[in-house]
C-alpha cells in the first residue's frame, strides 16, 4: 500500500505561482503530494487554524498583508503547522525575520526546483515531528515530576537547587526556608535512624567530585522553630557536552514519621522480649521472696522488739521487700502485672501527692502544679497512675542536681484528623494530658530514642536501675495511651503523657471504717494448694497459729483427692495459679466451685500468663499477689470468710 500523500497548502495571490508549484511537486517521485491553493489572507488563516494540512507554502506578498503577519498569527494556533516562506527575491533581512517568526524554512521562488522543494518540505515535516516528539516527552516528564510522591531536585555544580518538583518543594519548604534547604551540600548527614553524624562531610559533594551516583543517603534538616525532617536520598550526576559534571539529580523522601514508627516497633519488641524474660522468672522469685518474708516475719514476731534478732529480721524483711519491688517493676514495664481500673480524677491524684512530692524532690527544687478545671475522667489504676507521676518527678529531680523548677500540669485535648497527623501515636478522640516539665540538663538527641529502654540509664553505676521511665512507658501503654518527649540539652525536658478520657461518672472513694489491727483467726477448714514445698510448710505453720484447720496439697489432683477424703467439708481454698500435673489453680477452683458453689477462693501468684496484663477490677474472685507476709494472708483469709456470698 502506497503512503498517503502529503497535504500541502499554497497561500499565494498569483495563479501562475500555483501552477509552477503544482508542476514542481508532480516531478517528485519519492512521495506523492496533494496541493490546495488559497489566494487571500483571511481564508488562509482559517485553513491554517483548522490544522488539516501537513505543511504550508506561504508567499511573502499577500496583497495589503504579508506572509510574515500570517506566520506570526499562526504561532498562536495550538497545533502549529510547519510553514515555508516563499519570496520573489533573496533578502537576508526578510530571511532572518521569517526564521524569528517561526518559519520552518525560507525559499526564493526564482531558485526553486523539484529537488530543493522536496528537500525543504521533507525537512520541515520531519523537524515538526521531532519537535512534537520532544514536546510530548517534555510534557510526560513534567507530569511525572508534578505528580510524583517522591521529591526530585536538580542542582548545579555547586549544589544549589535549580529545579524542584512540588513534592520536594513541600518537604524542603523552599518557599519559606530556602536559607536552610536551597543548597543540598548544606544538609546535615545523618545515620539510618536520623541522628546527625558530627564531622561527616556531605556525601552529595562526593557525587559532584567523583561523578559516581550515591544511594540510600540520609540527611537531617532543622527548620526554624525546632521542626526537624529526616530525608532519605539517592543522587546521580549530570554531565555537560564535554563530559564534565555540572550538577546532579537528587531524590527527596521524608522518612521522619516512618523512622518514628520503626523506633516504636523496636521499642515494643524490646519490651516484649524482656517482658517474657521477666515473666519466666517472676513466679519462682516471688515464691522464694514469700518464703523469706514469711520466715523473717515469724522471727520478727517472736523476737523482743529491741533485740539484735529483731533488727536482723527487720533488715531481711526490708531487703526482700526491695527485691519484690524490683520484680513488680519488671512486671509493670512488661505489662504482665495485674491491675484494677476505676474511674479517676487525675487532678485529685495530683492533690493527694502534693504534700509528698516536695519532700521527695528536696528544697533545692521548686514545684508548681497546675490543674485544668473540669478535666475529663480517666479509667485507670490509682497506684499505677501515681507511679507515673512519681517516676517522672524522680527523673526530673535527678536532671536538676543543682536545683531548678518542676512543673506538673493537666489539660484536656481533643484530637481531630489534623492534629493526629502531628502526633505519631495519636488517634481520634478526647484525651487527658499530664505534662511534667523541668529546666534541668536535658537529654541529648541521640539518647532520646533509648530512654524508655529497660535498664538503660545515664546515671552512675548504683544510682539508677534504668526501670523508671521504662515502667512509665509500659503503664501508659497498658492504659491505651502514649507518651511524647521534648528535650534540649541545657534547657530541660518535657514529658507529655496522654490517657484516654472516660465518659463514666467519677465516684469519690468512701471513707474507710477504722478496724482493729489484730487479725482474728477461726475454726474453719482451709485447703492450701501450693507446689513450692517450703512455702506450703511456711503457710501451714503460720495459719495454724490462727487456730484454722489446715489441709495441704502439692498439686491439683492431690487437692481433689483431699477434697474427696473430707467429703467437701472445706470452707476456703487458697491456691497458687501455676500448678503441676496438668491442672492450674484456676481450673481447680472452678471444679471445686461446681461441687460447692459457696466455697470461698483465694488465688495467688507472682505471675500468671492467663491473668497478667488484665484488668482485675471486676468479678468475685479474690487475688493475693506474691510475695506476701503471713499476717497479710491471714487478714485476707479472715475478710474473705466473713464476706457474705450473697452480697
Amino acid at each position: 500500500m502506497s503512503a498517503a500523500p502529503v497535504k500541502v497548502l499554497l497561500v499565494d495571490d498569483d495563479e501562475d505561482d500555483f501552477l509552477i508549484t503544482r508542476d514542481l511537486l508532480s516531478q517528485i517521485r519519492e512521495q506523492r503530494h496533494h496541493l490546495d491553493w488559497l489566494n487571500n489572507y483571511d481564508d488562509a488563516l482559517a485553513a491554517v487554524k483548522k490544522g488539516e494540512y501537513d505543511l504550508c507554502l506561504l508567499d511573502y506578498r499577500l496583497g495589503e498583508r504579508t506572509g510574515l503577519e500570517l506566520l506570526r498569527e499562526s504561532q498562536a494556533v495550538k497545533s502549529r503547522l510547519p510553514i515555508i516562506l516563499l519570496t520573489g527575491q533573496g533578502d537576508q533581512e526578510i530571511d532572518l525575520e521569517a526564521m524569528r517568526a517561526g518559519a520552518a524554512d525560507y525559499l526564493v521562488k526564482a531558485r526553486l526546483s523539484a529537488d530543493t522543494l522536496e528537500r525543504a518540505i521533507r525537512y520541515a515535516i520531519e523537524r515538526k515531528r521531532t519537535q512534537e516528539s520532544l514536546r510530548h516527552e517534555r510534557d510526560f516528564v513534567s507530569r511525572i515530576m508534578e505528580t510524583s510522591p517522591s521529591g526530585i531536585v536538580v542542582t548545579d555544580c555547586e549544589g544549589k537547587i535549580t529545579f524542584a518538583n512540588p513534592r520536594a518543594d513541600d518537604v524542603l519548604q523552599l518557599s519559606k526556608h530556602a536559607a536552610q534547604t536551597a543548597n543540598v551540600l548544606n544538609w546535615r548527614p545523618a545515620d539510618l535512624d536520623g541522628a546527625p553524624l558530627s564531622g561527616q562531610e556531605s556525601l552529595l559533594k562526593n557525587v559532584l567530585l567523583s561523578g559516581e551516583p550515591a544511594l540510600n543517603l540520609h540527611h537531617l534538616i532543622e527548620f526554624p522553630g525546632g521542626q526537624r525532617a529526616v530525608l532519605s536520598n539517592n543522587a546521580t550526576p549530570l554531565f555537560n557536552a564535554e563530559g564534565r559534571v555540572d550538577g546532579m539529580i537528587v531524590t527527596v523522601e521524608e522518612v521522619t514519621q516512618r523512622l518514628a514508627l520503626e523506633n516504636q516497633l523496636r521499642q515494643s519488641q524490646k519490651m516484649d522480649s524482656l517482658g517474657q524474660l521477666a515473666a519466666g522468672v517472676a513466679h519462682d522469685i516471688n515464691n522464694v521472696l514469700t518464703i523469706i518474708q514469711g520466715h523473717a516475719g515469724i522471727l520478727l514476731n517472736g523476737a523482743p522488739p529491741d533485740s539484735a534478732a529483731a533488727k536482723s529480721a527487720s533488715q531481711i524483711v526490708a531487703a526482700s521487700e526491695r527485691a519484690a519491688g524490683f520484680i513488680r517493676h519488671l512486671l509493670a514495664f512488661s505489662r504482665k502485672q495485674i491491675y484494677r481500673t476505676k474511674i479517676l480524677d487525675l487532678n485529685s491524684i495530683l492533690h493527694n501527692l502534693e504534700s509528698l512530692l516536695p519532700r521527695m524532690l528536696g528544697t533545692h527544687i521548686t514545684l508548681e502544679i497546675h490543674c485544668a478545671p473540669q478535666l475529663p475522667h480517666i479509667a485507670a489504676d490509682t497506684a499505677l497512675v501515681e507511679q507515673i507521676v512519681m517516676n517522672l518527678a524522680i527523673n526530673a529531680r535527678d536532671a536538676m542536681p543543682k536545683g531548678g523548677k518542676l512543673t506538673i500540669e493537666t489539660s484536656a485535648i481533643t484530637f481531630d484528623a489534623v492534629s493526629v497527623r502531628r502526633h505519631p501515636e495519636g488517634r481520634l478522640g478526647r484525651f487527658v494530658c499530664l505534662t511534667v516539665a523541668d529546666n534541668g540538663c536535658g537529654i541529648e538527641p541521640a539518647l532520646i530514642r533509648r530512654i524508655f529502654e529497660p535498664f538503660f540509664t545515664t546515671k552512675e553505676v548504683g544510682k539508677g536501675t534504668g526501670l523508671g521511665l521504662a515502667t512509665v512507658y509500659a503503664i501508659v501503654k497498658q492504659h491505651h495511651g502514649w507518651i511524647e518527649v521534648q528535650s534540649e540539652v541545657g534547657a530541660g525536658t518535657t514529658f507529655k503523657t496522654y490517657l484516654p478520657g472516660s465518659d463514666q461518672t467519677f465516684a469519690a472513694p468512701a471513707t474507710p471504717v477504722p478496724q482493729s489491727e489484730n487479725v482474728r483467726g477461726g475454726k474453719e477448714t482451709i485447703l492450701l494448694a501450693e507446689d513450692e514445698s517450703a512455702l506450703l510448710d511456711l503457710m501451714q505453720h503460720a495459719l495454724a497459729q490462727y487456730q484454722y484447720n489446715i489441709l495441704t496439697a502439692s498439686s491439683g489432683s492431690d487437692a481433689l483427692r483431699i477434697w474427696d477424703q473430707h467429703q467437701g467439708r472445706i470452707d476456703l481454698l487458697l491456691t497458687d495459679i501455676i500448678m503441676p500435673g496438668g491442672m492450674t489453680g484456676r481450673e481447680l477452683a472452678a471444679e471445686l466451685k461446681k461441687r460447692k458453689p459457696d466455697l470461698k477462693v483465694i488465688l495467688t501468684s507472682g505471675f500468671n500468663a492467663a491473668m497478667a496484663g488484665k484488668d482485675w477490677s471486676n468479678g468475685d474472685t479474690v487475688f493475693l499477689p506474691k510475695p506476701y507476709l503471713p499476717d497479710a494472708a491471714a487478714k485476707l483469709i479472715r475478710n474473705t470468710l466473713d464476706t457474705d456470698s450473697s452480697s
